[in-house]
């Protein structure tokens, strides 16, 4: 049932895209800026820490700074574009034993809630999928602010707006590598995820 969870959750974001989301959110639709948005990890080894990124992702965000409530976020990202600089554990991370990109090739996040705290700071409560394991996931997220994109003359009337969201989930229940790495000491069952994000929008 998770796994078809899942897989509704993709067909409804590759088959009804902007429009699915026009429906229920406020009308602000914002572009992810690539060239200047990261999703990273960080997973505790031995005694320190790896870092890494995954390369390759997309998504829909709707959000209006006056309807923060209504804001939607989803997020799909690719499982093969896992990148932690050493290529040989990067196979490994993409094999059966870790992320199983074969047979998992996405992993999802699609917000169900947002709700707003004082300030700047939402949580996003959404779905997370990670090979065939799905799971509600609480998310805080700063809205960092939302400003006119200085390169005028290129970028004409262009909002930019950014988002930063720090959170962490444990590997071991979403089938992300066995217990018995932790147990042997070569690394945690904690893994914290990070999402520093620019997004445009035209007037």
């Amino acid at each position: 049932m998770r796994f078809l969870s899942a897989t509704l959750i993709l067909a409804t974001f590759i088959f009804s895209g902007s429009a699915a989301l026009g429906a229920e959110a406020s009308g602000q639709h914002w572009q992810i800026d690539k060239e200047h948005s990261t999703i990273g990890f960080r997973i505790r080894h031995i005694v320190g820490h790896v870092p890494g990124i995954f390369a390759r992702f997309s998504g829909e965000v709707e959000y209006d700074p006056r309807e923060p409530e209504r804001s939607q976020f989803y997020i799909l990202i690719d499982s093969a574009s896992v990148h932690t600089g050493v290529p040989q554990r990067d196979e490994h991370l993409r094999g059966e034993d870790f992320l199983d990109v074969a047979r998992s090739p996405r992993i999802i996040f699609a917000s169900k809630k947002v709700e707003a705290r004082d300030g700047n700071e939402l949580v996003v409560v959404g779905d997370l999928t990670i090979r065939d394991v799905t799971a509600e996931v609480r998310v805080p997220l700063k809205v960092l602010g939302i400003a006119d994109h200085p390169f005028k003359d290129k970028m004409p009337n262009t909002k930019v707006l950014g988002l930063q969201a720090q959170f962490s989930i444990n590997r071991v229940e979403f089938h992300v590598g066995s217990a018995r790495w932790t147990q042997m000491g070569v690394m945690g069952d904690s893994v914290e995820l990070t999402v520093d994000m620019e997004l445009l929008r035209g007037q």
